[in-house]
């Protein structure tokens, strides 16, 4: 196992294979707040910037996402470690920067082996499916607070209209 193989098949956007989560929060947000975030975080995250939606989120102490952080790189790890020791994959040959989008960075560590790019997209696939659930409570919550927000503004500005 080399740099290469963690950096375009297991940690994919960044630690804790957060790209995922930036495709979650930009497309399946239901608060005002994952939106925003989502939108901001997708183009780093596909880049493999993922400070953004670290501390955007925030990840860092956030009960809601520890879980996945941890075992989606691990159940990526698992599958790409299998598809290269059964040989369905090639090896990582080659060094490239880390910047790159994953499937086009996965194509070149291993000398353009199509394959690569295909299961670097079912990794994020399922990266995604672990961290479905985990975002869907969070993002319930989130845009209960935005609501609850709302509510309570919508309670001050009353009496005050009334006053007048």
């Amino acid at each position: 196992m080399t740099e290469q193989f963690f950096q375009w098949f297991v940690y994919i956007g960044g630690a804790g294979a957060t790209l995922s989560l930036c495709i979650l929060l930009a497309f399946f947000s239901k608060s005002a707040y994952g939106k925003t975030i989502g939108r901001v975080t997708i183009i780093p995250g596909i880049f493999n910037i993922n400070e953004p939606v670290i501390f955007g989120v925030p990840i860092v102490m956030n009960p809601y996402f520890a879980i996945p952080f941890v075992l989606a790189p691990l159940t990526m790890g698992i599958i790409t470690w299998a598809a290269t020791v059964l040989h369905l994959v090639s090896r990582t040959v080659a060094l490239v920067p880390w910047t790159l989008p994953g499937p086009i960075g996965a194509l070149m560590t291993t000398a353009w082996d199509w394959r690569a790019a295909v299961l670097c997209i079912i990794n994020i696939i399922v990266a995604t499916f672990i961290y479905y659930p985990f975002f869907k409570i969070w993002d319930r919550n989130q845009l209960k607070a935005e609501q609850d927000a709302a509510k309570a503004d919508a309670e001050k500005a009353a009496p005050a209209a009334v006053a007048e």
